[in-house]
């Protein structure tokens, strides 16, 4: 069977800049991801790159599938979060953690080996924190571990006894806070504490416990997910505006972006951010230095807007194909980017990357694939709501140009 589609071009790897390292990943000729860096002074043509794992070649000799990869802030030290090929597959519920001495040249140094880790985030001063399972593969506790101590001297900081419960361990996208998140089907309770903390300056468990912050109350169907910036948290929520968070609610509301000071997060002192219509729903959230990204939809079409800090305007992003069109975000880890890409995908367009501006909302570069033997110009694609009792259902309409539609 021939290919279905021909691709035109392929967007290049996104790079991120820590401190004097740049950070890419390419691919084998057997498409396996190879994970590189290279001093930010040089150029990405330079063949400078110093290659720090190659996912192939850790599946052949030690057997593992790689779950995650990250660096330390310092550069120092590489995560890697594995699994076993065979019977696990890279699809087991625990992992093991890699740690790695990253020197200025040559391969990465294994020095430590943790086990039964399910996810994991580096702090700062040669620490990280992981989550580990209990007997039934639920994540439940997070522990803070020093680089180069062993593992039984970790630190427990956090143990959820609710066994319908799932806990997170994650970082605001500057660096500046950790988030321990305690998630439901249907409801969400996240508490915070600087990155900064030095948990083994405290003996005690207690001491080490109340260092976390408790930001919102479990309340049932209600989420949120934070983020900082500038002095401030934002919040993405459905929780009511009128904060009974003691009262069950009936039926999740819908999300709303709201902020909150760095001293005072809790919810008593969120105020709206981003108000929204009512034809409108918040779907994601994308946190940058000078901008938020705010993905939503407007009547079941999409629609992307950027909120600027300074000025406290949003304007909305140009959508291609008219937005008549599916938005995915791209990989956008750069806190400090003033570029962002999105993809998009239409039934006559299929897969596509646009990378936009953030100022200025212009594309910068796209990347498309197109149909074979298809002349997306002939074809026409829009939106119609078609009457049905007392509601009208969206429908999208795809046909070639010459075909005239009846007005009837």
């Amino acid at each position: 069977m021939s290919r279905a589609t021909e691709v035109d071009q392929l967007p290049p790897p996104i790079e991120t800049r820590c401190g004097n390292y740049v950070y890419f990943s390419t691919k084998s000729d057997n498409g396996a991801l190879v994970y590189c860096r290279r001093l930010a002074d040089r150029g990405p043509d330079s063949g400078a790159e110093q290659v720090l794992l190659d996912s192939e070649k850790l599946a052949r000799d030690q057997g593992l599938h790689l779950r995650n990869l990250l660096i330390s802030d310092d550069n120092k030290f590489m995560g890697c979060l594995t699994a076993k090929h065979g019977g696990l597959d890279g699809h087991s519920e625990s992992s093991s953690l890699l740690l790695y001495a990253l020197g200025e040249a040559g391969s990465p140094k294994l020095i430590e080996v943790l086990e039964g880790v399910f996810n994991f985030v580096f702090g700062t001063s040669e620490s990280l924190f992981y989550t580990v399972l209990d007997a039934k593969l639920r994540a439940s506790k997070v522990m803070a571990h020093r680089i180069g101590l062993e593992q039984k001297e970790d630190i427990e900081i956090f143990d959820e006894p609710n066994h319908e419960c799932f806990v997170d361990i994650t970082r605001t996208k500057d660096k500046r806070f950790h988030l321990v998140n305690s998630s439901r089907l249907d409801s969400s309770k996240v508490f915070i504490f600087p990155s900064a903390h030095n948990f083994w300056q405290h003996s005690s468990k207690e001491a080490n416990t109340q260092a976390l912050q408790l930001v919102r109350p479990r309340q049932a169907n209600v989420e949120y997910f934070i983020d900082h910036h500038d002095g401030e948290f934002i919040i993405l929520t459905n929780s009511p505006k009128d904060d009974k968070a003691s009262l069950p609610t009936a039926e999740p509301y819908p999300f709303r972006l709201v902020r909150a000071p760095t001293a005072s997060p809790t919810s008593e002192h969120w105020e709206e951010l981003l108000s929204v219509g009512n034809d409108e729903l918040i779907e994601d959230v994308e946190i940058f230095k000078s901008h938020i990204m705010v993905s939503m939809k407007r009547q079941g079409q999409p629609a992307v807007y950027i909120y600027d800090h300074a000025s406290g305007c949003r304007s909305e992003l140009p959508l291609p194909y008219k937005g008549h069109c599916a938005v995915r975000p791209e990989p956008n880890p750069q806190f400090e980017a003033t570029t962002v890409r999105l993809g998009f995908s239409s039934p006559v367009h299929l897969e596509s990357v646009v990378e936009y501006d953030l100022a200025s909302l212009k594309q910068c570069k796209s990347w498309a694939s197109t149909p074979l033997h298809i002349d997306s110009g002939e074809y026409k694609c829009q939106r119609l709501k078609v009457p049905c009792g007392n509601v009208y259902i969206p429908m999208t309409l795809i046909h070639h140009e010459s075909v005239e539609l009846s007005k009837g």
